[in-house]
């Protein structure tokens, strides 16, 4: 199991300005600051995804593709790296927007085979997550929720919060994260590549 290479591909605003290309896609959501970027870095152990310690600055869908090796087949994913969501001090018309563009994206391409949520570990669901939960769920997409930036926490802080998601969404879901230490990468970089190779053998 290891990345071969991994590269920003674009970004676009639409599925339209996608090229169309028939790869299993993993997309990337969540708050505002909540690490997309970070993560994504630290997944492949490669720096392509800018990151900024302003909230709200990503506004566009980043496009990546990821050439991995599993289980000795060598294959390729996109990621896509969604604007961040609930950010207080942007504009209602751009978040809706955004919110618009995010929906239109998912529902329209066929190859996402699993939304990633990432979620700050010291946040406890409100009604803003609440919502996402049941638009994913009348859509059908099946989602993972990945806890991040647990080094905020300590161990056992931290598992005790993700046994309290995996009440909710079922351990097989849950995974705890930290892009800084890089604990829980093992794990989720193996969950990421074995939802890729088993969307590839259904293709073939």
């Amino acid at each position: 199991m290891k990345i071969l290479n991994s590269a920003f591909i674009k970004s676009v605003m639409s599925f339209d300005d996608k090229k169309r290309e028939d790869l299993p896609e993993i997309a990337f959501i969540g708050r505002s600051n909540v690490g997309k970027s970070s993560a994504i870095n630290k997944l492949l152990m490669q720096k392509v995804a800018k990151t900024s310690s302003t909230p709200g600055r990503t506004r566009a869908i980043n496009l990546y593709r990821v050439d991995y090796e599993f289980k000795n087949i060598k294959s390729s994913f996109f990621i896509s790296d969604f604007p961040g969501f609930g950010y207080s001090k942007v504009s209602k018309s751009i978040y809706h927007g955004w919110q618009q563009m995010i929906e239109a994206y998912i529902t329209k391409n066929f190859n996402i085979i699993r939304i990633l949520w990432l979620f700050d570990v010291r946040r406890d669901l409100d009604d803003l997550d609440k919502m996402l939960i049941e638009w994913l769920e009348y859509i059908g997409m099946p989602f993972s929720f990945v806890i991040t930036k647990i080094d905020k926490f300590g161990r056992g802080e931290a598992a005790m919060k993700k046994k309290m998601f995996d009440k909710i969404f079922g351990p097989d879901n849950v995974y705890n994260f930290s892009a800084k230490s890089g604990d829980g990468r093992k794990e989720l970089l193996s969950h990421i590549l074995s939802l890729a190779d088993k969307a590839q053998n259904i293709k073939t």
